[in-house]
């Protein structure tokens, strides 16, 4: 079976409102790499929203989507960041976060309400946002002598590799990026050429 090379996820921030009985819910929705860069953007939200009453969340990490948390901060258990995780898994999309902050309106809105807001907030802002489809690649450093330098540009163009750096001393130095499904090919074809030696990356 072939390696998937490519994942969905969103360009930029985008949100998502909706009101209930006097409660108002935005969903902040935004790119994130690492949980700590989520961490990051999280504080940054409530610094700007400091008078909400909650600010829940879920993110999605992974070019897999294989690693995700949410919180409820304090709304009952399952109500907030449970919903909001849902609706970024069926979105299909990863590296990814969803803040949802929400205003109380001075009405309960019982387990179903709460449901149905935080996860419809977090929809909206999906719909809103700008999906990008990111491909997967993998570096691979090698070298050759200036006369057969023609025998990677030949690899570099079947492979549809990427040229990072190019360094031409002694001999001529490659960084490439190759997308993930045809790395192993381009590798065994660097391998039975003699005159291309593969470097570890540091």
């Amino acid at each position: 079976m072939s390696a998937v090379d490519f994942f969905f996820t969103i360009e930029e921030p985008a949100l998502g409102e909706l009101k209930d009985k006097g409660s108002k819910f935005r969903a902040y929705l935004f790119p994130v790499k690492s949980e700590e860069s989520f961490k990051s953007q999280l504080n940054f939200i409530k610094e700007q929203e400091p008078n909400a009453r909650h600010h829940c969340w879920a993110f999605i990490l992974g070019e897999e989507a294989n690693f995700h948390k949410s919180n409820d901060d304090g709304e009952p258990r399952n109500t907030a960041g449970a919903p909001i995780l849902r609706t970024l898994v069926s979105s299909g999309l990863t590296n990814l976060a969803c803040v949802v902050v929400r205003y109380f309106g001075g009405t309960k809105l019982g387990v179903p309400g709460l449901i149905a807001a935080y996860g419809g907030s977090a929809e909206l802002a999906v719909e809103n946002s700008r999906k990008v489809k990111e491909v997967i690649s993998q570096r691979l450093t090698l070298s050759t002598t200036y006369e057969h330098m023609a025998l990677v540009e030949r690899m570099i163009k079947t492979y549809g590799a990427d040229v990072v750096a190019r360094e031409q001393r002694e001999t001529v130095t490659y960084t490439l990026t190759i997308r993930r499904s045809l790395f192993g090919e381009a590798t065994d074809y660097v391998k039975k050429n003699h005159h291309i030696t593969i470097h570890a990356d540091k």
